[in-house]
């Protein structure tokens, strides 16, 4: 992408940005933009091998520090981006973080940003066929994995309805497509009081602990391992 469109980009998505709430280590709209250009660049300057399988999303997805060990033997390329949503996923993400590395399967969790902002679950819905329209029409081989979105506790909880709904919306987009496969994350991290399991989450905090990564592994590697194990370092 030339750098000229690139800025443009990132400075129609700050304004997007702006009026989302401090979702990584308190920082600004701005941090947010800062720590993609960071991993961007990062990514440019010792790009993936083709053929790899490469994490995008926002902060649940950066913070998934064990992924390379959770789904070895997998390799596994991370480049989760806190405070993003649907829409930078969508604009950025695929395009610059995706695309011109030619994995051959993506993971995506995007979804609770959008939620918490008040988009609704059809607006996330919109978003999403914008992303794997443009991965499907790059790299016609490629799968993509979508996780379902985290209950977090507090606040975020009050709008469950609103994600599940987006839950439902993206696991029937995904089964619209043999090349697309939906994760139900969400579910395993409730209690049967109904509510997030408090010993998963980081106290005071929208983010999991590692007990709650160890249920994502527990819920994921058995779908994506069987299935990308085939293909490891047959690219």
């Amino acid at each position: 992408m030339p750098l000229r469109l690139l800025c443009t980009l990132l400075l129609a998505t700050s304004a997007v940005f702006a009026a989302d709430e401090v979702l990584t280590d308190k920082s600004s709209s701005a941090k947010v933009l800062a720590l993609y250009q960071k991993i961007l660049a990062g990514a440019q300057k010792s790009p993936p091998a083709p053929g790899g399988i490469i994490c995008i999303g926002s902060s649940h997805m950066q913070y998934w520090k064990s992924v390379q060990a959770d789904l070895a033997p997998l390799t596994v390329h991370n480049y989760g981006v806190g405070g993003s949503r649907m829409t930078q996923a969508a604009e950025l993400f695929v395009d610059n973080l995706v695309i011109p590395f030619k994995p051959r399967a993506v993971i995506l969790y995007e979804g609770s940003n959008d939620i918490n902002a008040g988009t609704k679950p059809e607006t996330v819905l919109e978003n999403f066929r914008k992303l794997y329209g443009k991965l499907h029409a790059a790299l016609p081989q490629a799968r993509l994995y979508v996780l379902g979105v985290v209950p977090s506790p507090g606040k975020r909880f009050e709008k469950i309805a609103d994600l599940r709904k987006t839950n439902e919306l993206l696991a029937k987009e995904c089964a619209t497509q043999p090349w697309m496969k939906f994760i139900d994350v969400t579910e395993p991290l409730i209690g049967a009081d109904g509510k997030p399991k408090e010993e998963l989450f980081k106290p005071g905090d929208i983010h999991m602990l590692p007990a709650g990564y160890a249920v994502w592994k527990s819920v994921i590697a058995p779908v994506i391992v069987p299935a990308e194990k085939p293909f490891e370092h047959a690219q």
